[in-house]
């Protein structure tokens, strides 16, 4: 699932990665109370979100989510560098699995997204 605000990045990411990863199927969603709602229903296994997004920002549907299914995997893809939004993000329990800083570098996004499919693969 595909968490962004932004709607141009969101079908960007939506695209592009649909294109990379043709074998999954990407769900997206405008903010974090969008995201926590639409999670409820489907149940991704890998999240792909940013932080600064209005209503409810990325680190509180990262909280949100967790309640429900700690094993969810995050990659955080965001512009903001601030020591403040990565410690809120990575929280005190599970940290988040990955940090993908804007401008996207698709490459280690790819390679994030990657890493959280093999894992699956391991799990099951």
């Amino acid at each position: 699932m595909i968490v962004e605000d932004d709607q141009d990045t969101r079908e960007i990411l939506c695209s592009i990665l649909r294109r990379k990863f043709p074998a999954v199927d990407f769900l997206s969603a405008a903010n974090g109370r969008e995201g926590v709602e639409l999670f409820a229903e489907r149940r991704p296994q890998i999240v792909v979100t940013d932080l600064n997004m209005p209503g409810m920002g990325g680190a509180w549907m990262i909280r949100a989510i967790r309640e429900m299914s700690p094993e969810t995997m995050f990659i955080v893809v965001t512009a903001d560098t601030g020591k403040g939004a990565l410690v809120e993000a990575l929280g005190e329990e599970k940290p988040i699995d990955h940090y993908v800083f804007k401008p996207v570098d698709y490459a280690t996004l790819f390679l994030a997204i990657s890493r959280c499919l093999a894992k699956l693969q391991e799990d099951r």
